[in-house]
């Protein structure tokens, strides 16, 4: 059943409809049209008091809803009031932390800044001690360069000196090569003149030695000229005759025939006589070179002839030994180059 105001409207309806049944049939007709069109008017408020039913239920479901949701919130709110509390309990802490810290603060902000201004000397330093050490490096690179520029000219210089070492080295090596040879040909040529004379340097009149490269032979004046004469003996043509033979083989590149005497006086003659032993010593030293390319073939651009007089003894003229080892004719003999 509905209870309610709709209720109460529909109950007065009913009784003012008992009410009015006294009245005459038209009225009770248009009474009950009336009571019919009330009664589907109640139908339909029924229907309407149902649907607002359900909706109030859905309403209430809904507010209880909301009233968890508001529950939830105080919680929340709670929480963060709490929290609020707790930050501003430690920001006050904190203010007044910061309050006695002041002193304490200041005085560090103080070193720093002391410790800033430090540094900032320090910088200083430091940059000037970068200008310095850049114009240094400069300074260092220009040197480098020249000394760089340097070593390479010295590099260039001692290669040029090791080939022209080396060049040196080669030539040397070959006049050492020639040296040592021609200091063999000269040995081998002094065996060959010595064999030509071996009875003369058997008898002492003859004497032959190397020097360096030259071999000289040592004749006494008997074994080609008589005293104080500048013609060959027999003997004499017969020896060079020998020492040509000897001499052609070897082909010797020079042959240097030199004329020795004593200091004694020379005797006057009418014919044929020398004004001194330089005159005779040259004499003597041109007929020996003359009958060698005459006679033994040798080629005359390699022979030459010399008078030294007195001048070159080989031991004292005050002895009749020593004026004997003085006359002599030298043949020195050169081996040629290879």
């Amino acid at each position: 059943m509905y209870n309610g105001p709709h209720m109460k409207k529909i109950s007065a309806i009913a009784v003012l409809a008992l009410l009015l049944c006294g009245c005459a049939s038209g009225k009770i007709k248009r009474l009950q049209a009336k009571s019919d069109l009330c009664e589907l008017n109640s139908g339909e408020l029924g229907k309407q008091v149902h649907e607002c039913g359900d909706k109030v239920a859905a309403l209430q479901g809904q507010l209880k809803d909301l009233e968890g949701q508001v529950s939830d919130l105080d919680a929340k709110l709670k929480t963060q009031q709490e929290r609020i509390d707790s930050l501003t309990k430690s920001n006050q802490d904190l203010h007044a932390a910061a309050a006695a810290d002041t002193g304490e603060l200041s005085g560090k902000v103080a070193e720093v800044v002391k410790e800033k201004d430090d540094l900032s000397r320090s910088l200083d330093t430091v940059k000037k001690e970068k200008i310095a050490s850049d114009r240094a490096k400069a300074n260092l690179k220009t040197a480098r360069d020249r000394l760089a520029a340097e070593l390479s000219a010295a590099k260039a210089r001692l290669e040029e000196l090791s080939a022209a070492a080396a060049a040196e080295k080669a030539d040397k090596d070959k006049a050492v090569a020639v040296h040592n040879q021609r200091l063999a040909n000269a040995h081998e040529q002094m065996g060959t003149l010595a064999d030509a004379v071996l009875k003369e340097i058997q008898d002492e009149q003859a004497a032959i030695e190397q020097d360096g490269q030259s071999v000289v032979l040592t004749l006494q004046e008997p074994l080609l000229f008589k005293p104080q004469q500048a013609k060959l003996t027999d003997d004499g043509v017969a020896l060079l005759d020998r020492l040509g033979r000897a001499l052609q083989a070897l082909n010797p590149g020079a042959v240097r025939v030199e004329g020795h005497s004593d200091n004694s006086t020379i005797k006057w003659e009418l014919f044929g006589s020398f004004t001194g032993h330089w005159e005779l010593s040259a004499a003597r030293a041109a007929a020996v070179a003359r009958y060698l390319h005459e006679h033994a073939g040798l080629d005359p651009r390699h022979l030459t002839a010399s008078g030294f007089g007195e001048f070159r003894p080989v031991q004292g003229n005050d002895t009749a030994e020593g004026r004997q080892a003085n006359r002599r004719v030298v043949l020195v003999v050169e081996t040629a180059a290879q």
